[in-house]
């Protein structure tokens, strides 16, 4: 079912702008990026390829639109990020579970468009790793390198030890969200939250 404006109301370009990124985010998430023309998503968003075009002259400009709209805030910083600056410790690693699987929980159509982006080896999962996808790991990094030189963990490869963290919580997200594993396995948020911080601690922890 197209997506209709209001009438009498004449849509905005902002406005506009953000219709063309949530269509093309469900279609894409939906359908893969081979299966998503840009005359599919102006007939869902009830508009003419024209006007695509006219907001997202590059197609790289749309992916870029869509990773920001799902990752960033109004000032183009990461959402995470923000949400994780300034706590200390095993707090980090909580906070960043539990904003990952919340939000995967509410809706998993980012996750699935990442995962459609990886397998057809599209530029939107490329574009993600090189901005969001570092960055986040660059920032647990940095992290985990300050615990292990105040002794708090032990000494090791602070960027193994980020990406087998965020690997266990994207893992799960992926499991439950994609697979379907959910329809057989549930737990509360906190309680597993509380599991894998409690397993990536005891494992890091300096003997």
């Amino acid at each position: 079912m197209q997506e209709r404006k209001k009438p009498g109301r004449r849509m905005s370009g902002a406005d506009r702008k953000a219709q063309i990124v949530r269509v093309a985010t469900q279609l894409f998430a939906k359908n893969g990026f081979k299966g998503t023309t840009t005359r599919e998503i102006a007939r869902k968003a009830g508009i003419s390829e024209a006007v695509i075009f006219k907001h997202f002259s590059r197609k790289v400009d749309l992916y870029k639109a869509i990773i920001d709209s799902r990752c960033s805030e109004g000032t183009g910083q990461s959402r995470l990020i923000n949400h994780l600056k300034g706590k200390k410790g095993k707090e980090v690693f909580k906070d960043l579970a539990s904003f990952l699987l919340s939000e995967h929980q509410k809706d998993s159509s980012f996750l699935r468009l990442l995962t459609y982006s990886a397998l057809e080896k599209h530029d939107l999962s490329e574009i993600f790793i090189k901005t969001k996808g570092l960055e986040l790991i660059e920032f647990i990094e940095s992290h985990i390198k300050a615990l292990i030189d105040e002794g708090a963990l032990k000494k090791t490869d602070p960027a193994i030890a980020a990406r087998a963290f965020v690997g266990m919580v994207l893992h799960y997200s992926i499991s439950q969200e994609i697979y379907g594993l959910k329809k057989y396995f549930e737990r509360p948020n906190d309680t597993v939250i509380d599991v894998f911080v409690d397993i990536f601690f005891e494992g890091m922890k300096r003997r």
